[in-house]
């Protein structure tokens, strides 16, 4: 053989071993993934519970359950109940396979759920009941232009939201951390 086809033959055998070791990898890891099979309940939004592990929807994030949202008319609704209801009736239903290897810093099982071909996060998404967190760009895209769901009206987005919520709560607990010591030592004083 020539040095040549000796030079491609090594460079293709390393390719395929390059490729076999990535297969096994990604088997293991497959391996790995916590599965569970619905039926679920629907905690919220974007997190499901079953056999009392709670696994929260990858990519995805829907408003809270106290939210609420207004339509264009200006009249409010409860999006963060809609969004529950809707997921909900989606999930009760057999068929659906949620798998995750991570957890997120409330300890739930980061998942993402199919049945067949349908993906679960990019139906919440496409249909409004929550927006995209790193994935589902497109749907929401596509939800946001047709007005479906949140988009009917004007809303907070649920990150925004409970940033705001989580600023109100400081700064009364702030108000609270200020005034109670003066209050303590001006009682004992008397």
């Amino acid at each position: 053989m020539t040095r040549g086809l000796l030079r491609l033959r090594d460079l293709v055998v390393g390719v395929a071993m390059l490729v076999f070791a990535l297969l096994i990898i990604a088997k293991l890891e497959n391996q790995q993934a916590m599965r569970f099979l619905g039926p679920f309940s629907a905690i919220d939004g974007d997190t499901l519970l079953v056999d009392g592990e709670r696994l929260r929807i990858e990519g995805i994030d829907a408003p809270e359950i106290t939210q609420t949202c207004s339509l264009a008319d200006g009249s409010m609704y409860g999006c963060g109940e809609d969004a529950r209801g809707y997921l909900r009736g989606i999930v009760g239903a057999a068929g659906w396979e949620c798998s995750g290897t991570q957890r997120d810093r409330y300890h739930r099982l980061l998942v993402i759920c199919r049945r067949g071909q349908d993906d679960l996060g990019a139906l919440l998404v496409a249909t409004g009941s929550a927006v995209a967190d790193g994935r589902y760009f497109t749907e929401e895209a596509m939800a946001r232009q047709a007005g479906k769901g949140v988009w009917r009206g004007d809303f907070e987005r649920p990150s925004d939201w409970r940033r705001i919520r989580k600023l109100e709560e400081a700064e009364q607990a702030g108000w609270v951390a200020a005034f109670l010591p003066r209050f303590i030592a001006d009682w004992f004083k008397e």
